[in-house]
């Protein structure tokens, strides 16, 4: 991996963990019962200290361990060839999954500037309101979620209510000098209307509050919408990543007839 991506991962590894990590040498393994991808899969940040077969069949038994598919990261810029991991896990049957997304950071100030049109709360930890608002994959959330919600050291979720309910969500992480901006949901009644950039910009208003000039989200590919959007607003792209999936194990063969007894 690029050292400069490298570095900026490990970073971003604070603002959304696992909630059962590992490190093999400079390779982090991440599980959290399967809720998302960033919580549930190794960040190849370094060498892991071993051959790569060998930390491949590693990170394998150790997913299979906690009964979940295993995971790689693989983060590069537009344009780059694959690398050597890549190439080698694609030469063990390894699959493309679940992106690309890209990631796109911007100075907290610019994002703070935006127009604010929605008066935005904040709160500690997410209500239920708020988590039946954020969906996963277009599903609700799992209880293991709360747990990857509140795993950065320092968050605060940010809601906009109208007639007593929630219809539009935030989430902001703090560490290692970044902001992080996840979990920006609209009600589908409210899009449109303005609220996921308010709510953006209050994020990074309060960010600059703690004295943090830099902010950083991830966007899927897929999600076009919120492309333009976070461009309009003034995010750029830094890079990109995807997952690489491990090929099911073989099925074991079924065991050979009992011969029939004699008579």
């Amino acid at each position: 991996m690029d050292p400069e991506i490298a570095a900026f991962e490990r970073t971003a590894t604070l603002h959304w963990q696992g909630i059962d990590q590992e490190w093999l040498g400079g390779w982090l393994l991440r599980a959290a019962g399967g809720f998302t991808g960033r919580a549930n899969s190794v960040l190849p940040a370094g060498d892991p200290g071993r051959p790569a077969d060998q930390a491949i069949a590693e990170v394998t038994a150790w997913y299979a361990a906690r009964g979940l598919g295993p995971l790689i990261a693989v983060h590069d810029r537009p344009g780059d060839p694959p690398g050597p991991l890549e190439t080698r896990l694609a030469e063990r049957g390894w699959t493309m999954r679940y992106g690309p997304a890209l990631v796109m950071t911007a100075h907290t100030a610019t994002i703070a500037a935006l127009p604010q049109r929605h008066e935005v709360g904040f709160a500690g930890e997410p209500d239920e309101q708020w988590l039946a608002l954020y969906r996963y994959g277009g599903s609700p959330l799992p209880a293991v979620a709360v747990d990857v919600l509140m795993s950065a050291p320092v968050q605060t979720f940010a809601s906009v209510r109208r007639d007593g309910r929630t219809i539009a969500t935030g989430r902001l992480s703090l560490a290692g000098g970044w902001a992080g901006i996840t979990a920006v949901e609209v009600h589908p009644d409210w899009r449109r209307a303005g609220l996921a950039t308010s709510v953006t910009a209050t994020l990074a208003a309060r960010a600059t509050e703690y004295g943090v000039g830099r902010v950083f989200l991830q966007v899927t590919g897929n999600n076009t919408a919120a492309h333009a959007l976070y461009t309009r607003c003034g995010f750029l792209p830094q890079h990109r990543y995807h997952y690489r999936l491990a090929p099911a194990p073989a099925a074991a063969p079924a065991p050979a007839p009992a011969p029939a007894p004699r008579s």
